[in-house]
């Protein structure tokens, strides 16, 4: 299993969901068959397959604080 810490831009994304999901992380170790976010490893410049990968995103909570702040009020 790779696990690297990052220092990430953004921290909320726009969801169809709902308005926002939170992000910590890019990359799991379930590698499940059915998750909508495997198309990530395209995106990610990984040579290991989807399962096998974590970036953390250490900054996370510093950036969520600014963000809520900037974002208009919606569901999370």
């Amino acid at each position: 299993m790779n696990v690297k810490e990052i220092q990430s831009k953004t921290i909320l994304s726009a969801s169809k969901v709902y308005n926002y999901v939170i992000n910590p992380y890019v990359g799991c170790q379930h590698a499940c068959h059915y998750c909508y976010a495997r198309f990530m490893k395209k995106f990610s410049g990984y040579k290991e397959p989807w399962g096998r990968f974590v970036d953390v995103k250490v900054n996370a909570a510093d950036l969520l604080q600014v963000e809520i702040q900037k974002k208009k009020c919606a569901r999370v």
